[in-house]
């Protein structure tokens, strides 16, 4: 073989050895200077959901029952509410609503339009959440938790509403997105139609939701 020949082997040979060596692996199978490559963490998933537009809501055909006798729930003394299959088509709920700056909302049509309140519960049956000291809407603990703190203190309880359908209907937009934490307990709704600040027999519906985190009616 001709020297220059064999020189030429020799720096091809060399070259490779640095290539394999530079990117973790070796000419010769010895891995003892493999020099691991960290894998990066795989980011957190973002919770994902749909967000309907009131014109949506709207044009999607209303279902609902026939309301009746209040049979669901009723566990720890809590008041049993409609079930589910129960709940007229005068009461609607979306986990996201756009004109509620994507929060939950609920549209009451007719004679629920003119409802006094109304709040979404947990299984434990709070209609306050976070608690006191989360500083959730900017609450001091000592607003967030004196007797009748703003609803801006509470994730459960309306922020904004506002009539459509020449006022025969009434969006409710709560303090967050139905697909966030706060509302992954969310499990009914109250609806106050009237307030008696001299009673606490109010006429009260508590309608019952698939969950926080899914559409109803």
């Amino acid at each position: 073989m001709l020297p220059e020949f064999r020189k030429v082997i020799v720096v091809i040979a060399f070259s490779m050895a640095s290539i394999l060596s530079a990117c973790g692996g070796s000419s010769d199978g010895d891995n003892d200077t493999t020099v691991p490559v960290p894998v990066p963490e795989e980011p957190a998933p973002i919770p994902e959901g749909r967000s309907w537009t009131i014109a949506e809501i709207i044009a999607e055909p209303r279902r609902g029952g026939n309301g009746g006798t209040p049979r669901c729930g009723g566990e720890f003394g809590f008041r049993r509410c409609l079930c589910v299959e129960d709940v007229p088509s005068s009461i609607r709920y979306r986990p996201s609503i756009v004109e509620c700056n994507n929060n939950a909302g609920a549209i009451l049509y007719g004679d629920y339009a003119e409802a006094f309140s109304i709040v979404v519960r947990d299984s434990q049956n709070k209609d306050r959440w976070p608690a006191a000291g989360s500083g959730f809407g900017g609450c001091s603990f000592s607003v967030a938790n004196s007797e009748s703190p703003p609803n801006s203190c509470s994730a459960f309880k309306v922020q904004d509403k506002f009539r459509i359908l020449d006022g025969n209907a009434m969006v409710h937009c709560f303090g967050s997105s139905g697909y966030s934490d706060l509302f992954s307990d969310v499990v009914r709704m109250t609806i106050k139609l009237s307030d008696d600040p001299f009673s606490s027999n109010d006429d009260i519906d508590r309608i019952c939701l698939v969950s926080g985190d899914k559409p109803l009616n």
